[in-house]
């Protein structure tokens, strides 16, 4: 099991919703609320909170356009990371590379991690309660959004209460879909996967915070908020 480790409590910022904010219904009933694009902030981030059933989150995948920064708001999720470079779309783990050893990071209330581009990772609710992620990509510009990757594969949907079953094609589809919006998107957990321990390593990067709240910080100056 991995020891109890030290770490700084993050305020996220106050975010008013952009004027797009779809909602998308992902592939295992997860629900995306985007409350800022890149069209609302000149390309600089998309900003999503995530509501994730019990028991659910992507299987490993690799970003190659963009960096992520996960918060939980409220705990509840583990985060996995894996410490190779992965720069190559064409090259993943167990095609082309060895499989990754994934270190599982529980996260605790309002605690940030940071994911940098070309880096496996994964994320599961733990709990036995719908729980909330909020996510920020970086950059959202049109050649490197993954907004329409998420609308594509899941379905966009007009309220929370007008959710219903994930269609099934939406699995086959975050897959199949993925390369398109350069992520490199396993099918299956250790598809990419040999092993997953539980001591925190010391190659984890660092929440990089303060990259986050300036990001931010500028797009409400601007506007006001």
């Amino acid at each position: 099991m991995s020891a109890e480790f030290e770490y700084e409590v993050f305020d996220f910022p106050e975010v008013k919703p952009g004027p797009e904010k779809p909602l998308v219904l992902g592939p295992a009933g997860e629900v995306f609320n985007f409350l800022q694009t890149g069209e609302s902030n000149g390309g600089k981030y998309l900003f999503s909170k995530l509501t994730v059933p019990p028991h659910v989150g992507p299987p490993p995948h690799i970003h190659h356009r963009t960096d992520e920064w996960f918060y939980a708001p409220n705990g509840g999720f583990s985060i996995f990371m894996g410490p190779n470079e992965f720069p190559d779309l064409d090259v993943t783990p167990g095609d082309g590379a060895p499989k990754e050893t994934l270190t599982m990071l529980p996260m605790r209330p309002k605690e940030l991690l940071y994911v940098p581009r070309n880096y496996t990772h994964a994320f599961v609710n733990t709990s036995s309660v719908n729980q909330e992620m909020w996510l920020v990509w970086t950059p959202d510009t049109p050649e490197s959004s993954i907004l329409p990757y998420f609308m594509n594969a899941g379905k966009v949907v007009t309220s929370k209460e007008d959710v219903e079953e994930p269609e099934f094609l939406s699995r086959i589809r975050l897959v199949s879909m993925a390369r398109d919006y350069g992520i490199n998107q396993s099918a299956d957990f250790w598809d990419f996967v040999q092993t997953v321990v539980e001591d925190r390593p010391d190659w984890l990067p660092s929440d990089r915070r303060g990259a986050l709240l300036k990001l931010m910080h500028d797009e409400i100056e601007a506007h006001g908020q």
